[in-house]
C-alpha cells in the first residue's frame, strides 16, 4: 500500500496550523505515514508550543524565510511517504480523503496532481483552478467585474455539483497530491518564486513535460481560508508585488509569441492602474505608498536583472 507524506507550511499561522492538525490527525488512516510542519521562521514563535500538543507530528523549524517553495521542497526533503500532500496550514477536511486519493494514483498511472474542490465553511465554491495565465485572462484584469465573471463560471463547472472528475491546467497550491518520485522528476517547487505562481508552473510542467493529467475529484472537498499569512498586512504591497512578479517568471516557460502577449497585456494593466491611481478612492489615504509599489512594479517589466533579485522585495 502507498503512503502519504502531509506537508503543511507554517509562517505566523501557529491557529490555523493547529486547526489543520486537528482535522487531520480526525480522519488519519493507515494511509497516512506522517504528518511534516515545516515553520518558515516565523516571527510569532507560538509555533513552537504545538510540539507537545501533538506529539505524532514531526515539526522542522527553518532559520530563514525563502518562500513557499523553498519552505515546502525543505518539508518534501524530509518525506518518506511514496505520495505528498501539500496542504496550506488554513485548510481543514471534514472526511477521510486519503484513500481516495491513494487509490486513484495508484490505479491511474495517467494522472500527475490531483487535487479536490476548495469551499468556504458554508460550502460554497472558491477559485481554487483555472487555465494557464493568457491574454484574455490579463485584459480581464483590468477590470474586477470581468475577473468576477471569469471565476464565477469556473466555480460553476457543472463537473464540480455533479461530482464527476475532470482536468484543469493548474490548481491552487492550497491543496496538492502528487507522487514523490514526479515532484522530483519535475524538480521539486521553483524556489525562484518567493510565493504565487509556483503551484501554477509545477501544474505546467506536470502537463507539458511528463505529459500526465492535473485531475479535479469533486467528491473531495476541503475548506480553506484565504490569504491567512497576509491577514496582517495593512497594504496590497506584498500580494501585487509578489503576483506580478511571478507571473513574469512563469511566463518564461511560454514561446516568445504566447509570454509577448501575457506580458504586454500584464504592463497595459500596471500603466492603467497608474493613471487612474490619482482618482482611485481606494488609496485615497496612501496614494503615494500606491504609486511607488506600482513603479517598483513597472520596474520588474523593464528590468530583467531586478526581476531575478527582487524575491525579498517587500519582505521583512
Amino acid at each position: 500500500m502507498s503512503q502519504i507524506s502531509i506537508i503543511i507550511l507554517n509562517y505566523n499561522t501557529t491557529s490555523y496550523t493547529e486547526t489543520c492538525l486537528n482535522s487531520l490527525l480526525l480522519y488519519k488512516d493507515n494511509h497516512v505515514k506522517e504528518i511534516i510542519v515545516t515553520d518558515n521562521n516565523s516571527t510569532d514563535r507560538s509555533i513552537e508550543l504545538l510540539q507537545d500538543k501533538f506529539p505524532e507530528v514531526k515539526f522542522y523549524f527553518k532559520k530563514d524565510n525563502d518562500g513557499f517553495a523553498g519552505g515546502c521542497n525543505f518539508g518534501a526533503s524530509k518525506a518518506t511517504g511514496d505520495y505528498l500532500l501539500f496542504l496550506n496550514p488554513d485548510v481543514s477536511i471534514k472526511c477521510n480523503l486519503f484513500s481516495k486519493l491513494s487509490d486513484h494514483l495508484d490505479s491511474d498511472i495517467d494522472a500527475g496532481i490531483l487535487s479536490g474542490v476548495m469551499t468556504d465553511e458554508n460550502g460554497n465554491v472558491q477559485y481554487f483552478y483555472n487555465d494557464y495565465p493568457d491574454v484574455s485572462w490579463e485584459i480581464s484584469c483590468m477590470y474586477l467585474p470581468l475577473v468576477e465573471k471569469k471565476i464565477n463560471k469556473l466555480n460553476s463547472n457543472p463537473f464540480i455539483a455533479e461530482k464527476k472528475k475532470f482536468y484543469v491546467d493548474w490548481f491552487h497550491g492550497a491543496f496538492i497530491f502528487i507522487r514523490k518520485t514526479d515532484f522530483e522528476s519535475l524538480g521539486r517547487f521553483n524556489e525562484n518564486y518567493f510565493m504565487y505562481y509556483e503551484d501554477v508552473e509545477l501544474c505546467y510542467k506536470m502537463k507539458n513535460v511528463l505529459n500526465k493529467n492535473n485531475v479535479c475529484l469533486p467528491e473531495l472537498k476541503y475548506y480553506h481560508s484565504r490569504k491567512s499569512s497576509l491577514a496582517n498586512e495593512k497594504t496590497d504591497e506584498i500580494y501585487t508585488f509578489h503576483l506580478n512578479r511571478s507571473k513574469l517568471l512563469f511566463i518564461s516557460n511560454y514561446n516568445f509569441l504566447k509570454s509577448s502577449g501575457v506580458y504586454l497585456a500584464g504592463l497595459g494593466n500596471v500603466l492603467s492602474r497608474l493613471l487612474i491611481l490619482p482618482f482611485w478612492k481606494k488609496y485615497s489615504g496612501n496614494r503615494k505608498q500606491k504609486y511607488i509599489q506600482l513603479k517598483k512594479v513597472l520596474k520588474l517589466y523593464f528590468s530583467r536583472s531586478y526581476l531575478l533579485r527582487s524575491k525579498y522585495e517587500y519582505i521583512k
